[in-house]
């Protein structure tokens, strides 16, 4: 698509939405940089506290066990789903992907459930001590399990796209299967594992839900915790020292952009038949070792949730203490009110972040300045949560917006419209020109145009947009727990309220309605854009 001069209509949108991205998602995280740089010596005196120094060693060592995990899980995952005969592959592939949807902070739940050490479900089957997920270990093993997907989605797209023939022309000149895996799929791979492995290590470096609820109680500090702790804990110069963490924090998201490994290319196009390597005498214990993965990994996590909900008191499973009495949270007001607070927050900035997100879009390749309104969309979701939040709070403080539902609102569109961005593009780049450019010259402009012609051509990608955004936003945490006033909640600090101050058990009935909401959301959109979206 060439690139012209605006009409005064379209110049207007792009100017609005420039607006809107720069306000929301930009100023504040400048913001955040400015208060660090005009204090230095508060900024020198934070990095130079050993309390922080602890936080950032705990972070590194969290992000890199984490993205360990999640590359000894993710890489051969997407290569015996993709490449091999691996039995099952065709219903196990769908349900490797659940965690991705999944919170990380639901999860961090789930194991406390099977692995706390006085009282988990694990601990009662095999002997208490067994398992502690109250550790570095513990914590990295969750976020691991909710991050391997980042691997293995982009390792299967890969191995999806790339020519097969190169490993059947190895496999024909007699290299055996771990042979052609190792001369062959792995340098196919290494690319996609190497850009996945920093995503996984900037988002775990920037986690907060699973570090604060398994962290805090194993005495691992990291600096979104730390973070926490001191803006809860206020105080003279606490701005200041804040900004200085979050700085620090924003180092972390850093690290992989530039260590970013050299891109090559790999051969492509249309292949021949693609041929599964056979696994030979692999092949069912392969396959045995995917199922029982499947079952600790996913399907376990997913029953302690839901079923411990229905319990009385801990983890007995005596039909005794089976009751429903935890459901009655659902309908104390504090409780609905969150719920209902967090459905209509998550529908409006779903709403506007498409909004926001298409028009990003849509210019990306038609005006002069679209790539650089694209890359600042995209900037604020490759942005730690803790340090967006803090931005907002420096920022629109003096507006009086700072304590205010609207906050919350600004957080998430600037947060998730990058989510909406990807799918509306794809939608815009099917449209056949001639097709607007024949509305224009019949007399369609400007909403019109936009009405008739673009929106109902690309619904099913502003849809798929749309739930992608939905989804995150109904049960974020990060930015929630630091930007809520009293008075108001989400599901994500009702749900962390609950496990950390009030009702534990409890926990596990909203943990339930996130669970089976997210879930249903991502099972929603693939049936509405007929699985080209979703999970």
């Amino acid at each position: 698509m060439q690139k012209g001069p605006l009409t005064s209509g379209s110049a207007a949108t792009f100017t609005g939405a420039a607006c809107v991205v720069l306000v929301f998602g930009i100023v504040p995280l400048l913001f955040v940089l400015l208060r660090a740089v005009t204090n230095p010596g508060e900024f020198t005196a934070t990095l130079g506290n050993p309390s922080v120094l602890e936080a950032a060693t705990g972070t590194l060592r969290l992000a890199l066990y984490t993205t360990g995990i999640a590359v000894v899980l993710g890489a051969p995952l997407a290569w015996l789903t993709t490449r091999t005969d691996v039995p099952g592959r065709r219903a196990f592939s769908p349900l490797l992907t659940i965690p991705y949807i999944v919170p990380p902070y639901v999860a961090a739940v789930a194991w406390i459930q099977l692995a706390n050490p006085q009282a988990g479900y694990l601990n009662q089957w095999f002997g208490a001590g067994t398992v502690d997920i109250y550790s570095m270990t513990g914590l990295a093993w969750v976020l691991g399990l909710s991050f391997y997907p980042y691997v293995f989605l982009t390792v299967r797209s890969v191995l999806e796209n790339a020519d097969p023939s190169l490993e059947d022309a190895a496999r024909m000149s007699g290299a055996g299967t771990w042979r052609v895996l190792k001369d062959v799929s792995f340098p196919l791979m290494r690319s996609a594992v190497l850009s996945s492995a920093g995503l996984v290590f900037m988002v775990s470096a920037s986690a907060f839900g699973a570090p604060a609820l398994i962290g805090t109680v194993a005495n691992e500090r990291v600096l979104s915790t730390y973070i926490f702790e001191e803006l809860m804990a206020w105080g003279p110069d606490a701005m200041a020292r804040v900004a200085g963490l979050s700085c620090l924090l924003f180092a972390f998201v850093l690290i992989p952009l530039v260590l970013r490994s050299r891109a090559h290319a790999t051969l492509g196009g249309k292949a021949t038949r693609r041929a599964r390597l056979p696994l030979g005498a692999a092949r069912a214990p392969l396959g045995i070792l995917l199922a029982l993965f499947v079952l600790v990994a996913i399907v376990l996590p997913a029953l302690a949730v839901i079923v411990s909900s229905f319990l009385r008191v801990g983890t007995d499973l005596s039909p005794s203490n089976f009751t429903l009495e935890h459901f009655a949270l659902l309908l104390r007001g504090d409780t609905l009110d969150a719920v209902l607070t967090s459905l209509w927050l998550a529908a409006l900035a779903a709403t506007l972040a498409v909004l926001v997100g298409g028009i990003a879009a849509f210019f990306r390749t038609r005006a002069i300045g679209g790539r650089v309104l694209a890359t600042l969309t995209a900037l604020p979701l490759a942005t730690p949560g803790t340090v967006l939040a803090i931005g907002l709070i420096l920022f629109w403080a003096p507006f009086g917006v700072a304590n205010t539902i609207w906050v919350l609102l600004i957080a998430y569109v600037a947060k998730y419209a990058a989510l909406a961005m990807r799918p509306v593009g794809e939608g815009l780049a099917t449209v056949d020109p001639a097709l607007p450019d024949a509305a224009r010259m019949s007399g369609a402009r400007g909403v019109f145009l936009v009405r008739t012609i673009w929106v109902p051509l690309i619904l099913p990608s502003i849809m798929a947009g749309w739930f992608l955004v939905f989804m995150p936003c109904f049960s974020e945490l990060t930015m929630s727990v630091l930007l809520v006033s009293p008075g108001i909640e989400t599901v994500g600090t009702r749900l962390f309220e609950l496990i950390e101050y009030e009702a534990p058990a409890a926990a596990n009935v909203l943990a339930t309605v996130v669970l089976v909401l997210v879930v249903g959301s991502n099972i929603l959109l693939r049936v509405l854009s007929r699985g080209r979206y979703g999970v």
